[in-house]
């Protein structure tokens, strides 16, 4: 009898330790969530203050040409890269602002060379304008954007229509300011939430308009770019 009765009392206390353990355990759910990096419902809660580098190439034309405004298919194509560097600011409701400077190298173009109209023969026309030359260009942009983070930490950001601000401070266009169409970027959130990486979305074309204004408002020019474009984002303040 004695020993049926320590038996029992040893699965009665079991069984009081295994109730209390799973008490202290969260649900299943729960525990899922951390595993994405606790997203869940409450994905665009996703805030602070990160610091962002990127990089970007674009194939450029003009579709208003400011040195021949009369026929805007007079024109070459050239390719420029560009870094970025600033901040991104996430207001945990799904909107969010950026502030970067760009610096932007326009290589030269060096082929093909086009045929004189006069002398039929190779060259360029004089001055040589800088879509031949190449050069730098350096610039300030301002925007706004709307994002979304799914469950599993997948991030979408959006520039919001009619938002963007840019001037340029050095090159050939100092003092000109621009806007741009709005494009969108794909990527990650990491579980701790201090690092996102996006980029161009993945098998689309990434074609935006860019109007270039003189400092008396009158348009410069238009141009189209298709780019290629990354970034990475590190949490430096909530």
């Amino acid at each position: 009898m004695k020993s049926r009765r320590k038996i029992v009392k040893s699965l009665v206390f079991v069984g009081l330790v295994l109730v209390f353990a799973l008490s202290l355990a969260p649900p299943l759910g729960a525990q899922d969530g951390r595993l994405r990096g606790e997203f869940g419902a409450h994905h665009k809660r996703l805030r602070g203050e990160y610091a962002v580098v990127g990089g970007q190439t674009c194939i450029s034309h003009w579709l208003v040409n400011p040195g021949n405004p009369t026929n805007p298919s007079a024109t070459q194509y050239w390719t420029a890269t560009a870094t970025v560097l600033g901040t991104n600011i996430f207001n945990g409701d799904g909107t969010g602002s950026a502030q970067v400077s760009v610096v932007e190298v326009m290589h030269p173009i060096y082929t093909p060379i086009p045929l004189n109209s006069v002398w039929v023969v190779p060259s360029w026309p004089f001055p040589l304008p800088p879509s031949v030359l190449g050069q730098t260009n350096t610039s300030d942009i301002s925007i706004q954007f709307t994002y979304d983070v799914s469950a599993d930490g997948a991030i979408t950001r959006s520039i919001t229509p009619d938002t963007v601000t840019g001037i340029f401070t050095s090159g050939g266009l100092t003092g000109k300011t621009y806007t741009f169409t709005p494009f969108t970027f794909t990527g990650f959130v990491s579980r701790s939430r201090e690092t996102i990486l996006y980029s161009s979305v993945p098998g689309q074309a990434d074609i935006i308009t860019v109007d270039i204004f003189n400092e008396d408002g009158s348009l410069y020019g238009r141009l189209e770019q298709e780019c290629t474009r990354s970034r990475v984002l590190t949490l430096i303040g909530r």
